[in-house]
């Protein structure tokens, strides 16, 4: 039987799980939606600890809420057994056996895409990126169409990124992630790559040593030290495959936020104006007035942020997070916080971890020649935006 749980208020958290368990996918940071028909401020409360605590004993957390002028009814459930993140969804379904059917098709997609855009762990039967990781230099993988587009498409987005995201930077990504998986599990001994040990990764990193046989279906990478790390790509580009796949299924107004990557399907029927209100977090998380950095109102387009605040870890007082500069081989140091408005959830990921590592006047050249719309946000708090950046 689901666990209904009581609405503390009505608001939408949209949240990757914190940096306490390390991710094989890249983690974004929080968002927060809000509806104009149901919020305000007295009871707009930010949920985000909620579903922290009911992932250590629950797999699923589930609320209801009263139907919509009679008609709709919006159900909101999140889910814990994915991506090692919490993938969120809200519909507004005729009924709850609806909402029941859509949740089923979810969470097939999660767990076949889960296993698939996996570049750090095996299952069994499942031939994935770390299948093609261990036999590079080895022998060409049979694998899923899936991974054969994502691989295409991974390829696409190197050129349009200038090389900057790089699925082939596997051997460089996993050192640091090794380093940032001890140093979470064992503070005591904290400790960075040494920058021999990351040039000596980094010379390993071409691209072209992905080689795709359509016709047989196989990947192979030719360099035995060429490892694919999918984090920076695959999530989002998954959420994009499943959240199409419940707009054919019958879906026509919802929320789906997989690890912050946040696809809105359709308008707000709980909204006079139709739109959604999507909060942005604030990055510096000690500022507890201002939880906030901006209000947006959007609908029928997806929203994804990179921050450096949500996976790090720390040695001698020093922060190092998640998105790597290819050009340092260090965390990336231009920005706390980008956002990126952009209908295509799969490019908008991508965009937002390249123009995090972009300074400002290229990436906001970058973003008008890709009409995304983008806030930056520098370590003192300042906001930059393209012209177009809605307001609430």
């Amino acid at each position: 039987m689901r666990k209904y749980v009581a609405l503390l208020a009505l608001a939408l958290t949209l949240t990757a799980c914190a940096n306490n368990k390390e991710n094989t996918e890249e983690t974004k940071p929080k968002l927060t939606a809000v509806e104009d028909d149901s919020t305000n401020d007295e009871n707009s409360t930010n949920q985000e600890e909620v579903g922290q605590e009911e992932n250590k004993e629950e797999s699923k957390e589930e609320t209801k809420e009263t139907s919509i002028d009679g008609k709709l009814v919006k159900n909101q459930i999140n889910i814990y057994d994915y991506f090692d993140t919490i993938t969120s969804f809200i519909a507004y379904t005729e009924n709850d056996e609806e909402f029941d059917r859509l949740v089923g098709i979810l969470e097939e997609e999660l767990s076949i895409y889960h296993k698939l855009y996996n570049s750090y762990d095996e299952f069994e039967g499942v031939n994935n990126f770390y299948t093609i990781n261990q036999n590079a230099g080895i022998k060409p993988v049979k694998v899923d169409k899936a991974i054969i587009d994502l691989t295409k498409y991974s390829k696409e987005m190197y050129k349009l990124t200038d090389g900057k995201i790089d699925i082939a930077m596997g051997s460089l990504l996993g050192l640091w992630h090794d380093f940032r998986e001890m140093s979470i599990n064992n503070p005591d001994k904290a400790a960075i790559p040494a920058e021999d040990d990351l040039v000596k990764a980094s010379k390993h990193k071409d691209i072209d040593a992905i080689e795709i046989d359509e016709e047989n279906s196989t990947v192979y990478i030719n360099d035995k030290d060429v490892k694919i790390d999918i984090g920076a790509i695959g999530k989002g580009y998954a959420t994009k495959i499943i959240g199409e796949k419940l707009k054919e299924s019958g879906l026509k107004h919802g929320i789906l936020s997989v690890g912050g990557d946040d696809m809105l399907i359709g308008d707000n029927p709980g909204a006079e104006n139709s739109y959604y209100k999507i909060a942005i977090q604030n990055p510096d998380l000690e500022d507890k007035d201002n939880p906030y950095s901006a209000v947006v109102s959007l609908k029928n387009t997806s929203v994804v942020t990179s921050g450096d605040y949500q996976r790090y870890f720390v040695v001698d007082g020093k922060r190092y997070h998640h998105i790597i500069d290819p050009a340092t081989l260090y965390p990336s140091t231009n920005w706390t916080s980008v956002s990126v408005i952009l209908d295509d959830i799969a490019l908008a990921d991508t965009i937002s971890t390249y123009l995090f590592i972009l300074d400002y006047e290229n990436g906001l050249k970058f973003a008008k020649e890709n009409n995304c719309e983008v806030m930056w946000i520098d370590h003192e708090g300042n906001q930059f935006k393209t012209e177009g950046w809605p307001e609430s």
